[in-house]
């Protein structure tokens, strides 16, 4: 398949914003544990942001992503306006040191998804239209959490728990399993989406406001700015039967049955991207604007998460693709999981080669992928499978291995001999890359490619 690659139009907002140079960045989730990405845990003492951003410097990076609230609700900053339960304000510990080291600073902000203000104001959280499995027609969109398990610190209850975590459950997931969605070990907390019509939505451009207008920072970036993936029956609360039958009086009573309503949905996360932009840009316009995007086909972001990519992409300054093949599968867990991760990644490039223009003839478009629950060789596969033009973002700190450290090392020297607009490294130089990985690093699975030098050298 072709390798699609941004025209100068497209790359120009990256260009006015951070520089001629390809962008090599890695994350931080901090509230996700130290060790990969599956706990949820608000002791933040091992956290060192000098520590972190001499790490990633020394391995070429030139960008810094740090995830001020996630999915649990937690804003990991000085705020008056949102939930702080850890006592740190790392945002501010971070743009600092980022500032002085001339490090590319972004933050991450989860939107729709927020456990806290779910437990907090169910009011405000989507509606079922239908009765599920677990659910009736009419309860509120709170679920069991699907990635984060919390463990209890020796000599702590569960309701001592519960009282600094007030959305955790007596619930417990025994044992870790190999598929995506077994990996977690831990009383399960609960997780909530929000109505895009609800009053959760002048809370967050509050909070958005409240954090752009704190900190030295070069990007804010709009996460779960959608739908629940997993629910297509959101959302039936009456704000939204109300907006769509005055919206489309014929179609009152086809709700989940016709075009009209799936563009409905779209139009209400749209509307929120404005407001998220224009929150971000009222208080300084050089800060770049982005959107998350769950790659799929057009079946799956126009009825489940309900993300118009034209839409989303005019009200911000770029999209950025979360392209993860490889949380599906690694050949490390077997060759079942090789081969499904290795199907994702192709399934992942061909989708975006084929929704490209989806975005938009000027969309500026930066993808992630992971660093985590993969090896060596499938990182690198899909560091030069997804960069277009503007380079990878990485995801993410904790949880990366010391042979991927040294391999993201080894590919930042390339990358930043790169300018903004230029063709990805190519399989070649990235088997030169893991040649020298494996001579130090030797992997738990040898490729095919690497048995077959070694048996002829």
């Amino acid at each position: 398949m072709k390798h699609p690659m941004l025209s100068e139009t497209q790359l120009l907002p990256f260009r006015m914003h951070l520089g001629d140079k390809k962008i090599y960045s890695q994350a931080l989730m901090p509230v996700r544990g130290p060790h990969g990405f599956r706990k949820l845990d608000y002791n933040l003492d091992h956290i060192n942001p000098k520590e972190i951003i001499d790490k990633i410097i020394d391995h070429n990076f030139n960008s810094f992503g740090l995830v001020v609230k996630d999915t649990d609700g937690a804003t990991i900053a000085n705020t008056k306006i949102g939930w702080n339960p850890t006592g740190r304000d790392l945002v501010e510990e971070f743009s600092d040191i980022c500032e002085k080291k001339n490090i590319i600073f972004m933050l991450s902000i989860t939107n729709m998804n927020d456990a806290y203000k779910g437990w907090q104001h169910p009011e405000t959280v989507c509606m079922h239209i239908k009765d599920g499995k677990n659910h009736k027609a009419g309860d509120p969109g709170i679920h069991p959490e699907g990635e984060m398990r919390v463990d209890l610190p020796e000599g702590v209850t569960l309701k001592e728990m519960q009282k600094k975590i007030p959305f955790l459950t007596d619930k417990v997931d025994e044992k870790i399993g190999a598929s995506r969605g077994a990996r977690g070990q831990g009383y399960i907390p609960l997780t909530a989406f929000h109505c895009p019509r609800s009053e959760h939505i002048d809370y967050m451009v509050d909070l958005v406001k409240e954090i752009t207008s704190k900190y030295h920072v070069h990007g804010i970036l709009a996460d779960y700015i959608r739908y629940h993936h997993g629910f297509r029956d959101f959302c039936g609360c009456e704000r939204c039967r109300t907006a769509f039958a005055e919206q489309y009086p014929s179609k009152a009573n086809k709700i989940m049955k016709c075009k009209e309503w799936d563009q409905f949905r779209m139009a209400n996360i749209v509307e929120y991207g404005r407001k998220f932009n224009d929150a971000v840009k009222s208080v300084d316009e050089k800060i770049s604007t982005s959107w998350f995007n769950l790659p799929g086909p057009r079946i799956y972001s126009r009825k489940l998460v309900a993300q118009d990519y034209l839409g989303l992409t005019n009200a911000m300054d770029s999209a950025i693709p979360m392209n993860y093949p490889y949380l599906a599968g690694t050949v490390d867990d077997g060759k079942k999981w090789g081969r499904l991760g290795n199907i994702m990644h192709w399934y992942f490039q061909k989708n975006m080669a084929h929704r490209f223009k989806d975005y938009g003839k000027d969309a500026s478009i930066y993808c992630i992928t992971n660093s985590v629950e993969c090896n060596a060789e499938e990182m690198l596969k899909s560091c030069i499978g997804y960069d277009y033009g503007i380079g990878i973002a990485l995801f993410k700190y904790y949880g990366t291995k010391e042979d991927q450290w040294y391999t993201m090392k080894l590919y930042g020297e390339l990358l930043n001999q790169q300018k903004l607009g230029d063709k990805p490294p190519t399989k070649d130089q990235i088997r030169n890359i893991l040649r020298k990985v494996y001579e130090k690093y030797p992997p738990k699975v040898l490729p095919r490619w690497y048995k077959k030098g070694l048996a002829n050298s």
